[in-house]
Order: C-alpha cells, then sequence, then structure tokens
C-alpha cells in the first residue's frame, strides 16, 4: 500500500524564475529525441 505526503522534505524558496533549466528539463522531455519519446518507443 503506498501513502502519498504533500510535504516537502526541505523548505524550498524560489527569488526568482529561472528558464534556463526548464528549458532544458523541456528539452529532454519534449523533443522527439527526448527521454519520453523514447520510453513511448520502448512501450509500444
Amino acid at each position: 500500500m503506498f501513502i502519498h505526503a504533500k510535504e516537502l522534505q526541505y523548505t524550498v524558496r524560489v527569488e526568482k524564475p529561472d528558464p534556463g533549466p526548464t528549458n532544458l528539463l523541456l528539452e529532454q522531455f519534449g523533443c522527439p529525441q527526448g527521454e519520453l519519446a523514447a520510453a513511448c518507443r520502448y512501450f509500444t
């Protein structure tokens, strides 16, 4: 059985948004050669 707790392990303080790491994540998961596309190819 699993229990989902919506509490973070530590407090996160964001002073200003930084789009750089977000763009890298979107590139890896969203592009045709990314990880999500590869996983979908393996499952199908």
